[in-house]
């Protein structure tokens, strides 16, 4: 089975707003065991989306497009595709009283101008949208099933996964089982991760191996195709394992897995608590720690100590260190990660300081150098980095190397439980 996606709207045509939808609906299809044969994008002129979807409908089996639902009046696809499909639009019942009825929870009347939503060609099949108001549906446009789906992404996904795919599924048409799985690194750069995966990474391989870079964390997609879903899970597991025995450590988890839930898992695995002390990363590693659930039994404080005052006054950073040596440097490092360690009783003590730029830097101490300091009962360990980048670059990378940095210790930790 081959597909086109297609993206309808002016604002995504003319880069307003980023085509993640179709991202999406790629990785999504490819799952279902569907061929994507290429991504199009139109903007709000009828004439031109029933172009595109003729087009497509004389070279693939399934179209899926979002966008154009709303009840606007440069909301033109349930237009183009009556058209295309020669299938008058007729009001359904249901999807209007499902429209009114969400108004309703709302606190409002329907505006008029929502009725249109409700208006389907005749003889499609509907897909509801539980997420928002415009319905999505199915219909036959020559030889091709052609979806219909909002551009809103939190609805388009929604009723994908709710009633789309399952529609895919159940198509008459013979596919291969597909199986995919997604390894996330971070500490290489990713030209040694693909050096690293070699062979692994040739074209047209089964399972197929692509990397894509995001914030820093490189993601590694496999994804295995075969016969049946037995033999798709074996070439998958062969070549993951594979996968992680050449990456090592630098593998922090799968799927939709993030740096920080790495951490936390690890803090709870060992029963360890954890304070933090920021200077140039100004919060930042507290911030991505709380977006995780439960964090608080284990991040017992994150202090922002950015003046050189506050160094002292909050984590008995001695004013002649930081002095001599100057705030951004290994010893005051070293001596704020003791400092909140100390002063929160916790187990594991973290601190950052460097130079964030665009100012500030010397020949010394450039723009991008930043010292990360770990402490624990053991003794307390400085790692040195330099970064490139925007300020705001360089704040995201240090936060996230401080929390590799503890990853990698509490991978290597005992289980030396409290």
């Amino acid at each position: 089975m081959k597909a086109v996606i297609v993206s309808i709207g002016d604002e995504v045509l003319n880069g307003d707003v980023a085509d993640t939808n179709a991202a999406w609906l790629a990785e999504r299809l490819v799952e279902l065991g569907v061929e994507v044969a290429y991504h199009t994008c139109v903007g709000d002129v009828e004439e031109h989306i029933e172009q595109s979807l003729r087009y497509a409908a004389k070279r693939v089996n399934l179209i899926v497009a979002s966008g154009g639902l709303g009840p606007t009046h440069d909301d033109l696809t349930r237009h183009a595709v009556a058209a295309v499909a020669d299938a008058p639009l007729e009001l359904h019942e249901e999807s209007l009283a499902a429209i009114e009825e969400r108004f309703r929870r709302l606190g409002r009347p329907m505006p008029t101008q929502n009725r249109i939503q409700a208006m389907i060609p005749a003889g499609a099949a509907v897909l509801p949208n539980t997420e928002g108001t415009a319905p999505g549906f199915v219909v036959q446009i020559g030889g091709a099933h052609a979806a219909f789906l909002p551009g809103v992404p939190r609805e388009m996904r929604a009723m994908f996964d709710i009633s789309l795919a399952p529609f895919v599924l159940a198509l008459p048409i013979e596919r291969r089982a597909v199986r995919a799985e997604r390894l996330q690194t971070f500490g290489l750069p990713e030209s040694v991760v693909n050096e690293r995966l070699g062979a692994l990474m040739q074209r047209g391989a089964n399972p197929l191996v692509g990397l894509r870079v995001s914030g820093g964390v490189v993601s590694v997609k496999l994804l295995a195709s075969g016969q049946t879903g037995e033999a798709a899970d074996h070439l998958l597991a062969s070549v993951v394992g594979e996968a992680r025995r050449r990456l090592g450590e630098a593998v922090f988890g799968s799927g939709a897995d993030t740096l920080e839930l790495a951490v936390a898992r690890l803090l709870e695995r060992h029963n360890a608590t954890l304070a933090v002390a920021e200077s140039c990363t100004g919060g930042l590693i507290g911030h991505l720690l709380t977006n995780v659930a439960g964090i608080s039994r284990f991040l017992l404080e994150d202090l922002v100590t950015y003046s050189n005052a506050a160094k002292s006054e909050l984590l008995g950073v001695p004013p002649e260190l930081i002095a001599a040596a100057g705030a951004v440097s290994e010893e005051v490092a070293r001596a704020m990660a003791d400092g909140v360690r100390r002063r929160a009783r916790a187990d594991l003590g973290l601190s950052t300081t460097g130079v964030a730029g665009p100012t500030g830097g010397s020949e010394a101490k450039p723009v991008g150098l930043v010292f990360i300091g770990l402490a624990t009962a053991e003794g307390t360990r400085v790692e040195r980095v330099q970064l490139v980048g925007s300020r705001e670059l360089i704040k995201d990378r240090a936060a996230k190397c401080a929390l590799n940095l503890l990853r990698l210790h509490l991978s290597k930790a005992g289980d030396w439980g409290r």
